[in-house]
């Protein structure tokens, strides 16, 4: 007979079960619910979806995605911090869809919808509907409101990864789970490394934390501990190398090891943090978004405090109900898989501390407040007060971030659902209707309009270069970098001329980075390099304000081509034919 630890858990997709007060429906009302969810969450992201692009993060994603479909190998044929899944996904999408902004936009906003969907579903399963729907909606407060930022970006999936890779294995805290749960939970880590190493490691290493505290405190004896781990552990790990493995070694039989080395290991252990480094920052009436940057400190701090209180009282109580036994230990579990997950994401934003850096451990942190919040009655009187207190300012960082982005949105005039009603009553402004009728990357499907400055310069590039001439976007003076517009290489659809296309602090302004970007030019010798100025305004108090007094780019730019035209802070320069 199956014993009242393992009823309590029997049939719950997540290992948990629900809380006493919480009355569950059965699993086709469950499945309606999500979907609804879902759909709604879709819909709604998707009407308050900009179509201001993103020159620099989307541009890198959109331009990454581009060369691969050329036949191009990241690392090896052009430089890049993250993992190639996302360049890839994007590449096939782009393939049977069609090279469009929108096809990259419609899967984004897929992953967002699942990730709201997988909040509700998991906080339902351990709170009750109405602080799992609520933690639902903060959830997609916040991805609407760092979309900006994120749009595109590999973090989206990640998150989603990350929520489903640790949920899988909280069964282990009750019992022994089956050796298939966690090569799928291995499996989803490996998926999470190749959209980012960083965080895909840190997720693996996660899970195998949680199954080491598991067997810690599930099994008495020593040998057993050990056993309960290791017999938990090792399908984890071989689904995260039957993931892994495959992509790692194709990359070795067409690259050598060295790019991947430079651009994964040695840039980011030298540079990163000199390059791209933030100090934390005030919080006044003016930014209360930043609020998301200390509130998952709060929320780990007060789970950490609950998860040994209640450790110490449980093991000095008699048990009474196994039921209530098996419900204490799960959100217990919940409470410690949880905070791991958010302590681990949030080092990783640590760096260039900002709510869009931070999203990775906002998600979690939502739902660890979820928790605490429906078991507050079983807390002394400051925690559950200090567990209000923080619901509310989640709510408040949350749509304060969110009302930003509506003001910015709207007077960029830029939100689909203004969009599609500026249509309908013809009220277009005939600039916007120009570009919208041209067909390229970013109007195919649905017209996504950069700046002015820039779909002139798209529009040039467009009309005086042929689709398979190489083309370089650079800055104005490479001696300080603190980034560049990858976006008008994906519109004109023009492969970069080199590898170093995007451009972080520390590199390309290095000598030995511009001599290889000048041999390059000098050998693909694109017919217009364009020159951009407006990141001169931007300064930060890292590396990226540091001139490193090297002109060797510059000087070879000047002596190989003259200038054309210029449109706002954007310069279109032509080769000139030497001797």
């Amino acid at each position: 007979m199956e014993s009242p630890v393992k009823a309590t858990i029997a049939g719950n997709l997540f290992g948990g079960k629900h809380s006493a007060d919480r009355h569950d429906g059965p699993l086709k009302q469950t499945l309606i619910t999500s979907v609804c969810i879902f759909l709604s969450s879709y819909v709604v992201l998707f009407l308050g979806m900009s179509l201001r692009p993103n020159i620099f993060d989307e541009g890198i994603v959109l331009t990454g995605a581009m060369r691969v479909a050329a036949g191009q190998v990241p690392h090896r044929d052009f430089y890049t911090l993250y993992g190639p899944a996302q360049f890839y996904v994007l590449s096939a999408l782009f393939k049977v869809f069609g090279k469009s902004i929108l096809v990259e936009r419609l899967f984004d906003l897929l992953i967002r919808a699942l990730i709201v969907t997988s909040v509700y579903t998991i906080a339902s399963s351990y709170c009750r509907r109405s602080v799992a729907a609520c933690a639902s909606i903060v959830a997609a407060v916040w991805l609407f409101s760092l979309s900006s930022g994120t749009n595109g970006a590999a973090t989206i999936p990640v998150s989603l990864l990350n929520l489903i890779g640790t949920t899988l294995v909280l069964p282990v805290f009750l019992r022994t789970v089956s050796k298939q749960r966690m090569l799928a939970a291995g499996a989803v880590a490996g998926i999470a490394t190749l959209f980012r190493y960083d965080t895909g490691v840190a997720l693996l290493a996660i899970q195998t934390c949680i199954a080491m505290i598991a067997a810690f405190l599930r099994v008495k004896s020593g040998p057993g501990k050990v056993h309960a781990f290791l017999s938990t552990a090792w399908p984890c790990l071989l689904g995260f190398v039957a993931i892994t493995l495959p992509p790692a070694a194709y990359y070795l039989s067409v690259a050598p090891i060295h790019p991947f080395v430079h651009d994964v290991v040695l840039y980011p252990l030298h540079y990163y943090h000199r390059g791209r480094n933030l100090p934390y920052p005030a919080i006044h009436l003016s930014n209360l978004d930043s609020l998301a940057d200390y509130l998952p400190i709060a929320i780990v701090g007060i789970s950490l405090y609950i998860i040994v209180a209640r450790f110490f009282k449980a093991r000095g109580s008699e048990v009474v109900n196994p039921e209530i036994v098996a419900r204490e230990i799960e959100w217990r579990g919940f409470l410690i898989a949880f905070s791991l997950l958010t302590s681990v994401m949030y080092l990783k934003g640590i760096v260039r501390i900002s709510p869009v850096q931070m999203y990775l451990c906002t998600i979690p942190s939502l739902l660890l407040l979820a928790v605490l919040y429906q078991h507050q009655m079983h807390f002394p009187r400051f925690f559950r007060m200090s567990i209000i207190s923080i619901v509310w300012l989640s709510g408040l960082a949350a749509g304060w971030s969110s009302l930003y982005q509506v003001v910015i949105q709207c007077s960029q005039h830029s939100f689909v659902l203004e969009s599609l009603l500026s249509s309908a009553t013809k009220s277009t402004p005939e600039a916007k209707t120009a570009w919208c009728k041209a067909t390229n990357a970013l109007t195919r499907g649905f017209c996504f309009v950069p700046e002015d400055d820039r779909i002139e310069t798209i529009e040039f590039i467009d009309s005086h270069t042929r689709p398979n001439q190489p083309l370089f976007v650079g800055l104005a003076k490479h001696d300080t970098i603190i980034g560049n517009d990858n976006l008008i290489y994906f519109a004109a659809q023009r492969l970069p001329a080199t590898r170093w296309s995007e451009f972080d602090p520390d590199l390309q302004n290095r000598e030995d980075i511009q001599n290889q970007m000048v041999y390059e030019l000098e050998t693909g010798a694109p017919p217009y390099v364009v020159l951009d100025s407006e990141f001169e305004s931007l300064h930060e108090p890292n590396d990226s304000s540091i001139s490193s007094g090297v002109t060797v780019l510059d000087e070879y730019l000047h002596s190989r081509y003259r200038h054309v035209e210029t449109f706002g802070a954007m310069s279109v320069w032509q080769r000139v034919n030497t001797p």
